[in-house]
């Protein structure tokens, strides 16, 4: 058996649903493929986006056979239920969950998504290097994810010559109208909104009132389908790390699950349906041959994946189950996320083109 705990209803919702449509991809076509053992079930189960809930469902899909389980979507639920597949020495791999301190937490943690200290690095340099910004004002929610991430930025931000000119607590007593003195007063250079999807909506919407001009760089918690949707000219001109994920590469196999999703769901992938596939690909990967007896040959077999690839890139883990990828900075444009990192190289390209021309004479 494996388990799949995801939040399909609660505050984190929309994340859960987008993962949950890779997962169930992964493991449906790999079924069809006959690359999974006749009599493997796939167990689903609701975490409701409780912590306790995840880990209670955890406990119960381990005892009842589960060799592994896709879960942990946020830092909140990974924390609740690395040490119940700790201590039944089981697998659990998340599609999402970053806080830097998880993967030190158990041997049989992994994840698919990279750690917040690459994610706060690069938001850091955006702001500082990227942008040559220096006087930052800060929203944040407070949950385990920002407590991870924040840190990160704050340190990054610091060692570039940056400064915090004000912060403000998302949903603290007359927060949006200390937002909104805040960059009346201080007069930021840039924002940073540290928070999950719904947080950073309401963060924009005051932030946009206000008039900001200047950059605004958010988390890679803002890129889903739905949230691109209904932020729309809020978020146009947003910046975000992301780990680059292309989908429109021909290569495989992210070329067959774009193809694949469209066909099932009629909807084009976002980057967190494309982690929970490649959460469910890993695993689909460690069931090949004779079957794994224990949650620990699994452990082994995600730690020998090597250059397996995932839609997401290579599944290769390093010692502590981290992902071995880099964040790309990432920008709204249009209602789409697209690579940032590539869209300036592109451009200084073709600038040096362009003057190349004119100092052949061509361009004359």
């Amino acid at each position: 058996m494996i388990g799949v705990v995801l939040p399909e209803s609660g505050s984190a919702a929309i994340y859960g649903a987008s993962i949950k449509t890779g997962v169930k991809l992964a493991f449906d076509d790999a079924k069809a493929a006959g690359k999974l053992p006749a009599n493997l079930v796939i167990e689903y189960r609701d975490s409701g986006s409780d912590p306790a809930k995840a880990a209670s469902l955890a406990e119960a899909l381990y005892r009842e056979g589960a060799l592994a389980i896709v879960g942990g979507v946020t830092t909140a639920e990974a924390e609740a239920m690395i040490p119940v597949a700790d201590k039944l020495e089981r697998v659990l791999i998340s599609p999402s969950a970053s806080a830097p301190e998880l993967a030190r937490k158990s041997v049989y943690f992994f994840r698919v998504y990279p750690s917040d200290d690459l994610e706060g690095a690069k938001a850091a340099s955006l702001v500082t290097s990227t942008f040559g910004k220096r006087k930052v004002l800060i929203v944040q929610e407070d949950n385990p994810y920002t407590r991870g991430l924040l840190p990160v930025f704050l340190g990054q931000l610091a060692s570039a010559g940056g400064k915090v000119v004000a912060s403000v607590l998302v949903g603290e007593p007359a927060w949006e109208q200390k937002l909104r003195d805040g960059l009346m007063a201080q007069q930021p250079e840039a924002v940073y909104v540290c928070g999950y999807g719904e947080a950073i909506l309401q963060a924009l919407g005051v932030i946009r009132g206000a008039g900001f001009a200047g950059p605004i760089v958010t988390t890679s918690a803002i890129n889903t389908a739905t949230l691109l949707q209904r932020g729309a000219k809020l978020l146009e001109g947003v910046y975000f790390p992301l780990p680059g994920v292309d989908l429109a590469s021909t290569q495989e196999p992210t070329h067959s699950f774009v193809r694949r999703y469209h066909e099932v769901y009629n909807l084009v992938p976002d980057a967190y349906a494309a982690h929970g596939y490649d959460a469910a690909l890993a695993l689909v990967y460690t069931l090949e041959g004779q079957p794994p007896r224990s949650g620990r040959d699994v452990q082994l077999r995600l730690k020998g994946l090597g250059e397996r690839r995932g839609v997401t890139g290579p599944l290769a883990f390093d010692d502590f189950g981290n992902i071995k990828h880099f964040p790309h900075a990432y920008w709204i444009r249009e209602g789409k996320a697209e690579d940032y990192d590539l869209w300036l190289q592109q451009r200084e390209a073709e600038i040096r083109r362009k003057m190349e021309e004119l100092l052949s004479g061509r361009g004359q």
